[in-house]
């Protein structure tokens, strides 16, 4: 699927909210009263009462609906794709627009509620969602403006990659965008945003040519190189930690939509030989060629290696770069098709809500030398651990072409990253707690040689903070005087967080200005 999740509720109003904190009314009901405040969570775990009136202010305060645990949609309302997030707010907000967006901003902080912002709802540590507290949804302000003549797109903060990739299209222009359509364009875009056109176009951050943001001091502003640079510069890399995006500005690309994409199986025993070929052609190859390596086990034990990635043109150019896999012999499977890259966006996207529970660890290498692979390989093997697999994949390209310090996003010199992974059914007799200490081991093992950061779009519930300092490297001061300047309070910390430096002095403000 490569839509929104279509949710419809009732518009409430103080006669129709009942029922501990939620209620909905027939149009046919007579109205019944709210016998008590509701119930939620505050910033610091406090309980905050709701009353009758506070919910239906909001409510009166924006056009999007106010969801509350009563309503029929909570329950789809509060899913995301991870089935592994099972949270319940106390209210949920869909929002339709920038106003809505701010207001709804205002009523959570006013009320000091734990707040979630929810675009597409991908988060594996399901920052999108909250308990107790409040979700501000953006996912019904999902629109695209594509202006072909400047190259210009123009995204509601709520929309899905998807949205973007068929605004742009119909012009033969793209932009670098994530690899399953569905995921919002408000997280990727703000994390710093990978996708199979960022060798050539780099990252989706490196697109950003302007944010629209409201702030939690009541204000919509824009962040650009000329308005509020210091803004501009935090949200390119710095997540949601700053206030919320309402309308982001990329630059957009002449791109005709060809792309060819390829996938090789291997026996086990070629599991060497095939990351000696990754490493051998990662040296000259053009930026439209994108690929990686790696090995993975089956449900069944059975291990393979494979060798998969695109390339931005036609099959026979692809081909002819793919060359050097001739030396490995003939493949258990081999695919190579060409097609529109519309379509390969959604390739992958399976369900909107997601029915295998999963968890990943990996970091960014700026080298990779065959002692490691062999060591990667040699520790997977011996585990033998059923539905996991490790890989390497290419960045560099245009991604390493800009400096560690022009965006708040600092591993630009991470031209390997790594991925170990796992995923299972629900209730399967899997041996979950033995396959994440397997994840976990691995990534313990290979960590050393990395250069200790992470793509932080990946990271899972259970991540060191620590670990997001180191990824940030010298960026994090920085971004610790800009997060005390927009946010002091910590107010947004569903995130990738960063911590607001305690004392700022007027030079720490005036250097982050100036940088």
């Amino acid at each position: 699927m490569s839509h929104a999740l279509n949710i419809t509720t009732s518009r409430f109003n103080r006669r129709s909210l009942m029922r501990g904190v939620l209620a909905v009314a027939a149009a046919s009901a007579s109205p019944l009263r709210l016998a008590h405040a509701a119930p939620a969570v505050s910033n610091k775990g406090a309980k905050v009462m709701l009353s009758e009136a506070a919910v239906a202010d909001l409510q009166k305060s924006i056009k999007g609906n106010v969801i509350l645990p009563e309503s029929p949609d909570y329950e789809r309302a509060r899913k995301v794709w991870a089935p592994w997030i099972d949270r319940r707010p106390a209210l949920i907000a869909k929002v339709t627009s920038a106003g809505d967006i701010q207001a709804a901003l205002q009523f959570a902080k006013s009320h000091d509620l734990l707040t979630a912002i929810r675009c597409g709802g991908h988060s594996n540590a399901g920052n999108g969602m909250c308990d107790g507290g409040m979700v501000i949804d953006l996912t019904a302000f999902n629109g695209v403006e594509v202006d072909p003549a400047k190259k210009i797109a123009r995204v509601s903060g709520g929309a899905l990659l998807g949205n973007l990739d068929r605004a742009s299209a119909p012009h033969k222009l793209a932009t670098t965008a994530g690899v399953v359509s569905h995921t919002g364009v408000g997280g990727l875009a703000t994390g710093a945003g990978q996708g199979r056109l960022a060798r050539m176009f780099g990252l989706t951050i490196d697109n950003n040519l302007g944010v629209e943001m409201a702030l939690l001091d009541g204000r919509i502003v824009k962040a650009n190189a000329k308005e509020n640079p210091d803004l501009y510069w935090a949200v390119r890399g710095g997540g949601g930690n700053f206030g919320i995006v309402t309308q982001f500005e990329f630059q957009l690309h002449e791109y005709d939509g060809v792309i060819t994409t390829f996938s090789y199986t291997y026996p086990a025993a070629k599991a060497k030989d095939v990351m000696k070929v990754y490493l051998d052609m990662n040296d000259g190859m053009p930026p439209q060629m994108t690929f990686g390596a790696g090995v993975r086990t089956s449900e069944r034990g059975e291990t393979t290696a494979s060798f998969s990635g695109t390339y931005v043109g036609p099959k026979d150019a692809a081909e002819r770069l793919l060359a050097p896999l001739k030396a490995l012999g003939t493949p258990i499977n081999a695919r190579v098709d060409q097609m529109e890259y519309v379509k390969l966006q959604s390739i992958a996207d399976g369900s909107l809500l997601s029915d295998r529970f999963a968890y990943n660890k990996g970091g960014f290498f700026s080298k990779v030398d065959m002692k490691l692979c062999e060591a990667m390989i040699d520790f997977h093997t011996r585990a033998n651990v059923p539905r996991t697999s490790v890989r390497f994949g290419q960045q560099g390209g245009a991604i390493s072409k800009v400096a560690e310090t022009a965006t708040a996003f600092a591993q630009r010199d991470g031209i390997h990253q790594a991925s170990l992974d796992v995923d299972w059914m629900a209730n399967a007799g899997y041996d979950v707690a033995g396959s994440i200490k397997y994840i976990r081991d691995l990534w313990t093992m290979m960590e050393p040689q990395s250069t200790h950061g992470f793509y932080l779009n990946t990271i899972n519930d259970d991540e060191n903070p620590d670990r997001i300092r180191t990824t940030y490297r010298g960026n994090y001061a920085r971004l610790q005087a800009i997060k005390a300047k927009y946010d002091p309070s910590n107010f947004l910390h569903l995130n990738p967080n960063i911590k607001p430096k305690t004392a700022v002095t007027k030079a720490d403000t005036k250097a982050a200005m100036a940088q």
